[in-house]
Order: C-alpha cells, then structure tokens, then sequence
C-alpha cells in the first residue's frame, strides 16, 4: 500500500517537471533556427546547412516550379533616326516643288482632220455637194479654269483653219490628272457649241445661204512637263464627235444657188429646202504651253 503511493506521487511530481520545461521553452528560440524563421540544418560537424534556393530548377516537385521572379525589360537605346530624313530628301529630289495650284491657263496649236459626214452615207442629205464635208488644216485654241488637286474645271476655245471652211468649238471641259514629280499625265472631258464659218463654194450664193451648227463631245489626253512651278509644256491628242445640222433654205436662197450653177447642181439645190443633220468627227493633235498659279 505505502509502495503503490510512493509510485503515484512519482508520477504526479514527473508530469510536473515536465510540464514547468515545456513552458519555459515557448519563449525561446528553436535551435537551428535562422532569425528570419528559417530552420537551417545542423550538419554532424555542428556547422549550419543553408536552405536550399526554392527557384533552383532542381528542387522542381512533380514537374512543377515556382514562376521566376519578375523584372522589367531594360529599353533597346533608339536607333538614330536616319531613314525619315533620307525619304524626305529623295521626295524632294523627285518632286517638282510645284506647291498647289489653283488657277491655270494654257495656248496650244497643232493639226487637224475633220470629216463633217463620218457617221452618214448619203452627203446629199447635207450639203448637197456644194460645201466640202472633209478638210485637214491648222489648229489654234486656248483654255482656262480652276485646279482642285486631282481635278481641273474650266472652259477651252479652238478654231479649226480649212480652205473650205473653219470649225469653231466652245464649251466647258473637266480633267483628271496625275501628277508624278515634274510629269502631269490627264485625261479631259469636253462638250459645248460647234459650227462652221467663213463657208466657200463654188457656186455663187450658197456660200451665203448654207449654215452648219450643232455641238461637240470631245475627250483628250495628254502630258505636261513642269520646267518651273508656274510653266509647263506638254502634248495633246483628242478626238471630237459633231453632231451638226443645217437649216432648210427658203425658195428665194434656192433660186439664187440656182441662178450661178450648172444644170447638174441646179437639181441638187431643191435639196436643200429640207433640213439636213449629220454625225462626224475631228482628230486633233497639238502643242501645248501653260501657266499655273
């Protein structure tokens, strides 16, 4: 009995030492352990293990590995900027230094083929044979208008110079161009009044009597060399479509047509009591000169 409470009191005062160490150890630092919280391994010999780098490839569990830590790029230094200037030097090479242009005017002369009856069989129907419905010869004209960039509006004047006959043309025109450096390539549209004047015949008194008007449609093209800002020169082709008509005669313009003809042209000239309309076409090729402002 006396050695069954002997026992019990030995495990009571036992428990107690050991409880008293474990409280006095909370407070105190592991061993081994680094001050940041960090347990470091104690090798055999006493010294400290440091503790593996978690980012070293070789620490990776089942394929997997904590991202790197992040950093910022440093910025690639700037090349010198020398292709922007070389393109604005070869742009200026090859521009004309022609600014922009508003107003222009130009003169051109060259050659001409009309032929008044290209679209009609039967010349009688028209003239009877007492006008000539074909002629080549000179050509003078004249334009002027406005420039907005690409386009070009404004009116043109030519005078077509025959032995026969000339051919006045009025009217408006409307332009597209081109420019490349000193080069200007266009492409012209024009419509307007057309008619014959200074009429010669053979026969006295139709001269006089026969009037041939009607209207052209014409489209051009052709290029222009800048020499300077303000002057160019170019060349021109264009082909006109003349729809023209002519006024039936009174018996009186008739009985004089008659009076100085011939028995063969004297019937022919009832034929021009009726009126007359015919379908033809100019071919025109010149010179031009102009003034940009």
């Amino acid at each position: 009995m006396i050695a069954r409470r002997a026992l019990c009191l030995l495990t009571v005062v036992t428990s107690a030492s050991l409880t008293s160490a474990a409280v006095a150890q909370q407070g105190q630092p592991i061993p081994g352990a680094s001050p940041s919280g960090s347990a470091s391994v104690t090798s055999p010999s006493g010294a400290a293990a440091a503790q593996p780098n978690p980012y070293d490839p070789s620490m990776q569990a089942g394929g997997l590995a904590p991202p790197p830590p992040m950093t910022t790029p440093e910025p690639e230094p700037a090349a010198p900027d020398g292709g922007t200037e070389r393109r604005l030097d070869e742009a200026r090479e090859r521009d004309s230094g022609r600014g922009l242009e508003i107003v222009w005017l130009n003169v051109e002369g060259g050659y001409e083929n009309v032929g008044l009856q290209t679209f009609n069989i039967d010349e009688d129907d028209f003239t009877a044979g007492f006008v000539s419905s074909a002629a080549n010869g000179g050509l003078i004209g004249a334009g002027v208008g406005v420039r907005l960039l690409y386009f070009t509006l404004g009116a043109r004047g030519r005078v077509g110079l025959f032995s026969d006959w000339q051919l006045f043309t009025l009217g408006g025109e409307a332009g597209m161009h081109l420019p490349l450096g000193k080069l200007d390539p266009h492409v012209d549209l024009g419509f307007g009044y057309a008619g014959l004047g200074s009429v010669k015949s053979a026969v006295s008194g139709a001269a006089d009597a026969i009037a041939i008007r009607g209207f052209y449609g014409r489209i051009s093209g052709g290029l222009d060399l800048y020499l300077s800002p303000v002057f160019s020169l170019g060349a021109n082709a264009s082909w006109e479509l003349l729809a023209l008509t002519r006024p039936g005669l009174s018996s009186g313009a008739i009985d004089r047509i008659k009076g100085g003809a011939a028995a063969p042209q004297q019937a022919k000239a009832d034929l021009l009591a009726a009126e007359g309309s015919s379908v033809g076409s100019a071919l025109a090729l010149t010179a031009v000169a102009g003034l940009h402002f």
